[in-house]
């Protein structure tokens, strides 16, 4: 995704186009011929031959929904769909290219700069909007609301957890670990005593929440934070952040942590863990768990289990969403759709979040939906629900520990930090290195 910060911020449409023929916008009408009573179950009066999403690709979850958009309102969506790392370049290409988009969806780190360059359509004053801010969480108000506007709905929301291996954590005779110490005993105890050659798997390939949120999570749980609320590093000498990194080094240099660590991202960890050979996997996104003990895709199914952090047990969490953009055809029936993807279908249910929870264990942005049978029984075959709920009480958005994430620059950072961690990690540097090495980034970053 680090491509999108390289378009620069602030240019809005006009500027990308850079004279090419003006905005090219049609239909949008304005919110107060909108916001006359009408609910997510109303007809719109005016008329459209089809509509369009742009998105990442996430199993089928697209056909299923505009399938129903079209038995519901008789109206076809098109769809563009990309990777992950891939969506905001497109994204911003077709946007510069004067193409309509009516609904496109967004992380949280890129969705500051979207609105900076004039992508996102507020929402406010849009027939049922205020209802659906009413039941939005708090993290997911944190991203969703920007500068006092609402500018999104719920994609999903997903917490931070640990993982124990529960065989080989009966094999070794142990619980789960309460504090980092006790970690470390734990794994230099099952190495010596041959249970497990590398007791400890993390997440550390190459992301923006995959490695970063691995030490960002540690850190926070250690009762750090990267910046603090002013803006100023929290990375210099004896800092909460920088004795984090040094026990995560500490676990790959005493040779406790599986190398194949530093390959996976979310999915990929969850996948390697399930053979069964580690005892612990490091902190993660709980939905991970659906594939751990999912029982065609694990062989060791029902066997993963999840535990709180250290200490506390705070820890972080993150918030994606969906928005309409300002490059839509007509505002009220991309109001419709946008509602589809993130809020009521026709029917008045959350169809899109209870599907995500069942089928894929992602959180939702909702209170109603959080605290539904959706989850409870959605959740249940992967996990136990009420601990993950209860460590779901104890999320902090990850943007309150790292608040660089709404700045431009951060993404140039985020790079920056993937590499010199990476270092760290396999030994080419040290700890005390790293974090110099990002501390002298970030007054390079902030420059451009």
């Amino acid at each position: 995704m680090t491509g999108f910060s390289r378009l620069g911020a602030g240019l809005g449409r006009r500027g990308l186009l850079q004279g090419a023929g003006g905005l090219g916008l049609a239909g949008m009408g304005g919110a107060s011929a909108l916001a006359q009573g009408r609910t997510w179950a109303d007809m719109p009066k005016s008329k459209v031959d089809k509509l369009n999403f742009v998105v990442w690709t996430y199993g089928d979850i697209y056909s299923k929904l505009g399938a129903k958009f079209k038995d519901d309102w008789g109206v076809s969506i098109d769809t563009t769909i990309s990777s992950f790392n891939d969506h905001p370049a497109k994204l911003l290409s077709m946007y510069a290219g004067g193409e309509t988009i009516d609904v496109s969806q967004s992380a949280p780190y890129t969705f500051p700069n979207f609105i900076s360059q004039g992508l996102v359509e507020p929402l406010d004053g849009l027939p049922g909007a205020a209802e659906y801010v009413a039941d939005m969480t708090d993290m997911m108000k944190t991203v969703a609301i920007q500068n006092g506007k609402l500018m999104g709905l719920p994609y999903f929301s997903a917490t931070w957890v640990w993982n124990y291996f529960e065989p080989l954590l009966e094999k070794a005779k142990f619980e789960p670990f309460k504090t980092y110490d006790e970690l470390l005993d734990q794994a230099r105890k099952a190495k010596r005593d041959k249970i497990s050659e590398y007791p400890l798997f993390w997440v550390a390939g190459v992301g923006l929440e995959q490695l970063p949120g691995t030490w960002i999570q540690m850190t926070w749980n250690r009762g750090g934070v990267f910046f603090d609320k002013q803006g100023n590093h929290q990375l210099g000498a004896g800092s909460i952040a920088r004795e984090t990194l040094k026990f995560w080094v500490q676990t790959f240099t005493e040779g406790l942590s599986d190398p194949e660590s530093l390959k996976q991202q979310f999915g990929g960890s969850a996948k390697a863990f399930s053979a069964g050979t580690n005892l612990y996997r490091g902190p993660n996104h709980h939905y991970t768990l659906q594939i751990a003990n999912d029982p065609t895709q694990s062989p060791t199914a029902g066997k993963t289990k999840v535990m709180d952090s250290p200490g506390d047990g705070r820890t972080i969490g993150t918030a994606h969403l969906y928005f309409l953009t300002t490059a839509n055809r007509n505002k009220e029936w991309a109001w419709k759709l946008l509602q589809y993807l993130g809020g009521r279908t026709k029917d008045g249910q959350y169809f899109q979040a209870g599907n995500l929870a069942r089928d894929a264990m992602l959180g939702s942005g909702f209170k109603s939906v959080m605290a539904s049978d959706t989850i409870t029984k959605g959740w249940a075959p992967y996990g136990d629900v009420p601990k993950i709920l209860e460590i779901w009480n104890k999320t902090t958005y990850i943007g309150e520990v790292v608040n660089s994430m709404s700045k431009p620059w951060h993404f140039a950072w985020s790079d920056r930090l993937n590499i010199e961690v990476s270092k760290a990690l396999t030994g080419q540097i040290t700890a005390d290195a790293c974090c110099d090495n990002l501390i002298a980034a970030i007054r390079q970053v902030q420059r451009g």
